[in-house]
């Protein structure tokens, strides 16, 4: 039999549930829009993002320093 790894659920996940359960209390809710509102500001879409910190990183990229943290893990 073969088994397929499935994407954690709140059904079979405690800490998915939990993160669920916080995200609905109204203090938590207020506290998320708050900081979004503070910051939106400085948000930048996910590839300025990347260029931004491969600019920073010089011959180096951010995705070939991930890939050899995950050959030294390995």
């Amino acid at each position: 039999m073969v088994q397929t790894k499935q994407a954690p659920s709140a059904s079979n996940d405690p800490s998915v549930a939990r993160r669920l359960q916080a995200m609905a209390e109204p203090e938590i809710r207020s506290y998320i829009s708050s900081v979004k509102a503070e910051y939106q500001q400085y948000a930048l879409p996910l590839e300025e993002g990347r260029k931004v910190i491969d600019a920073a990183m010089g011959e180096k990229t951010l995705t070939a320093v991930l890939y050899e943290l995950r050959q030294e893990a390995a």
